[in-house]
């Protein structure tokens, strides 16, 4: 179950950003390159970061901290914003080995239920009240509910996921059944390549990924890769 609470969002935000790229510029300076990220708001921090070229030009970052590891793979090493999903060989993968055991998630399976959400509020609309089981539409897969909270003027302000439906692809925009019908929300996990120079690769990630054969879902934000040097793939 994904929740989003988009309350005091710009707050909120703004603190972790700047918790973040404080991190982000002590290891430029004193642990180079970098790779960090807020998994379900706890900072996984990569101790053994790689990147991999292959033959056709695609990307693979490989980070590893202690007993979990991301691997974060592009189409391209070109600067530009990379949207995750199956249809274009874009992805993310996390893996941990906690108390031995082995737990593989994937944001791959973009067309079965609903996995990927960020930006979540992109429109909040009016005259919605709180609800649970909400029907919604979209411009892609059907059959998902979801649960509301609204502000005080009717407007919704979180989302939490009752029922996933299926065939969802990245990109598709959920409109909110109920009020004015024009509470919306975007289906979106990305990967952003700002800078290639001097055969390194630096930029920010975001993702959700699905455990394998369950509904257990994990949450990447504020992600960023810097400097990270680029070899060829054997």
């Amino acid at each position: 179950m994904v929740v989003i609470n988009i309350k005091m969002k710009k707050l909120f935000s703004l603190i972790v950003i700047l918790v973040a790229f404080s991190s982000c510029q002590e290891d430029v300076k004193f642990n180079n390159p970098g790779f960090q990220a807020f998994k379900d708001d706890v900072l996984f921090k990569g101790i053994d970061v790689k990147a991999y070229k292959s033959t056709s030009g695609a990307l693979r970052i490989v980070a590893l901290a202690q007993e979990e590891e991301i691997e974060l793979r592009t189409v391209s090493t070109n600067i530009g914003t990379y949207y995750l999903g199956s249809v274009n060989n874009n992805t993310a993968d996390y893996n941990n080995s906690f108390d031995n055991l082995n737990l593989f998630y994937s944001s791959s399976d973009s067309f079965g239920p609903i996995l990927n959400i960020a930006n979540l509020v992109i429109a909040g609309g009016t005259g919605y009240t709180a609800g649970t089981s909400v029907e919604t539409s979209s411009t892609g897969g059907n059959g998902m509910r979801v649960n509301t909270t609204v502000n005080e003027a009717g407007a919704v302000n979180s989302v939490e996921i009752a029922a996933s439906g299926s065939g969802y692809g990245i990109g598709d925009i959920i409109t909110i059944s109920g009020g004015d019908n024009k509470a919306k929300f975007k289906i979106l996990s990305e990967i952003v390549i700002t800078d290639n120079s001097n055969n390194t690769v630096t930029g920010t990630f975001k993702f959700n990924a699905r455990r394998l054969g369950t509904d257990e879902l994990v949450n990447f934000q504020y992600g960023a890769f810097y400097n990270i040097p680029v070899i060829p793939e054997l």
